[in-house]
């Protein structure tokens, strides 16, 4: 399904009842509303966004340049520009970023990793 992004231009959307077992990758807007068992990729130059709704869960890695948690992430994350973590995140993994939000109540088990802008991740 496709909505509206916040640039005006159509974005992807896997809504609650959606479960994907494989890797996934996007570019533009995706809104992830159900579950994702697998990587999740964007070009890393790009402005992609990947937003992780609540009670929504993915066990893999993540890398995309700008990334909204509010759900759950069992894996990784690599992030070129911006992550940002709700109240209702849980990660269990690594966290690389350039620039990172965590509000109160958000749950972190893993590292935190700053990356300097333009560095390449690890592979």
């Amino acid at each position: 399904m496709t909505k509206t992004g916040s640039g005006g231009a159509s974005a992807s959307l896997f809504e609650a009842d959606i479960e994907v077992i494989g890797d996934v990758s996007f570019s533009g807007e995706l809104y992830l509303q159900g579950r994702v068992n697998g990587n999740i990729v964007a070009p890393n130059d790009s402005n992609a966004s990947l937003f992780v709704e609540e009670n929504s869960q993915v066990t893999g890695e993540i890398r995309a340049p700008l990334l909204v948690v509010s759900g759950k992430v069992s894996g990784d994350i690599y992030s070129s520009r911006r992550v940002s973590l709700k109240s209702t995140a849980e990660v269990v993994g690594n966290i690389h970023y350039t620039e990172i939000n965590v509000e109160q109540g958000a749950s972190i088990n893993g590292t935190l990793m700053a990356l300097k802008a333009g560095q390449p991740f690890p592979a």
